[in-house]
């Protein structure tokens, strides 16, 4: 019963104490105050040991501790792809600990006490704990790899990378706090709180199960949705801001010339070059999916056949002979995106600001290629160009991602529900 009444008391603790210092960590680098190693390294076991605990306490549902323990490991996984093996090691380590330690009381209480326990099973149990214990702590042992040699075929984030997703992963940066982000982190936290405490005020007022499910499946992903939004720090809302109503506008001219769903993967992209030949509208949509695809000749042929008789025209061509040029592997021509944004008046109005913004991105790429993707300084172009859009991006972050995440988030959340309901009795009486 002692045991018992300790687990269930670092249950509430733990995960009290990581989010107080999430929130405290959120605090400094909103303030621009970077956070320490000791601290990011505390944090990281922290947030681990809230894996583990949720993983004892679900122990007997493997509804409940599946999805905890490969959430885990696929965070771990992540970071070592990463080249983060001290932040992977710390996240195992604090994952295994609360395992191990109760295991470890439930062994030596075993041995006073032997004919309470399957003295078979607690030794199996202990021992998977301390192989994680032991793997989280070779891994922090072992260290960081060491950067690679920038290159151009890096994946994105890396030094020299020239891939797509590298304006993301800049934006994503101050929101890291270890190797968590404040605003999955915020996400998570009001998709569970939903769905502890909906289907039992259900149930205490007398409403069906069903209703108790659908209540939990709807609510879960609208406020898990606000809540994500919400979390994202200013500097990666301001970027985003800028970045986004651009990416919109360029999207909105796409459907308009009937181009389709413009793909945004590599593995989609050949079969839309194939499924829309090139014509005079859509050649410049045409430039960008064929690097998507990586064919860099089809797609600077393409860019020198862009018309450049206007200054629309001649921004458009000088932006995708430097995008072609940038993605294939070479400097670019920051040079001449700027003159011919130039030429773009009124200076104020939106084909000069998209411009901006355009030469705004190339500037980020081109700064997360030499390894500063510190959240002061690779965003500072985005940032910058953020200040003269005024109006025009307020409330962007909302309309780019808010359908798009609950669409996502309100599937998760019924497949979870239904997970719960069906399959695992315990959790089905609570839906």
């Amino acid at each position: 019963m002692t045991l018992l009444l300790v687990v269930l008391a670092l249950t509430i603790a733990i995960p009290i104490v990581f989010l107080l210092a999430v929130l405290y960590a959120a605090g400094r680098r909103r303030r621009g105050i970077p956070i320490g190693s000791r601290f990011s390294a505390g944090l990281t076991v922290l947030g681990g040991t809230c894996f583990g605990i949720f993983l004892v306490t679900g122990a007997d549902s493997f509804v409940i501790s599946g999805p905890i323990l490969g959430g885990a490991l696929l965070l771990a996984w992540s970071l070592l792809r990463r080249r983060r093996r001290v932040q992977a090691g710390q996240l195992l380590l604090g994952t295994a600990l609360p395992w191990t330690v109760l295991y470890g009381l439930e062994a030596l209480d075993a041995v006073a006490h032997p004919a309470a326990y399957d003295e078979g099973a607690v030794s199996g149990w202990l021992a998977i704990g301390l192989v994680g214990v032991i793997l989280g702590l070779a891994l922090i042992r072992r260290g960081d790899p060491a950067a690679p040699a920038p290159v151009a075929t890096a994946p994105a984030g890396d030094p020299g990378s020239r891939a797509y997703g590298n304006i993301a992963a800049a934006i994503r940066e101050p929101g890291r706090i270890g190797p968590f982000g404040t605003s999955e982190l915020a996400a998570l936290v009001a998709f569970v709180v939903v769905w502890v405490f909906v289907p039992l005020a259900a149930g205490t007022l007398g409403f069906p199960v069903a209703v108790g499910f659908l209540a939990a499946v709807v609510l879960g992903a609208l406020l898990a949705t606000e809540a994500y939004i919400r979390a994202m720090p200013f500097r990666s809302r301001r970027a985003f801001e800028a970045f986004s109503w651009l990416g919109e506008w360029e999207l909105g001219q796409a459907s308009r010339l009937g181009a389709g769903g413009v793909p945004t993967r590599p593995a989609d992209a050949d079969a839309w070059l194939a499924a829309h030949p090139e014509t005079p509208d859509n050649r410049w949509i045409r430039v960008e999916v064929l690097l998507l695809a990586a064919r860099f000749d089809e797609a600077r042929a393409t860019a020198e056949r862009l018309p450049d008789d206007t200054p629309e025209e001649h921004w458009q061509r000088a932006h995708a002979l430097d995008d072609v040029d940038w993605r294939s592997g070479g400097p670019g021509d920051l040079a001449s995106l700027r003159a011919a944004a130039d030429g773009l008046q009124p200076a104020d109005g939106d084909d000069r600001l998209r411009a901006e913004v355009g030469i705004a991105a190339a500037e980020v790429r081109r700064r997360m290629a030499d390894g500063r993707s510190s959240p002061g300084d690779a965003l500072e172009p985005l940032l910058d160009v953020r200040r003269r859009l005024g109006r025009r991006a307020d409330g962007q972050v909302g309309r780019a991602l808010r359908r798009r995440l609950f669409t996502t988030i309100l599937v998760i959340s019924a497949v979870i529900g239904a997970a719960l309901w069906l399959l695992d009795p315990v959790a089905g009486q609570l839906t």
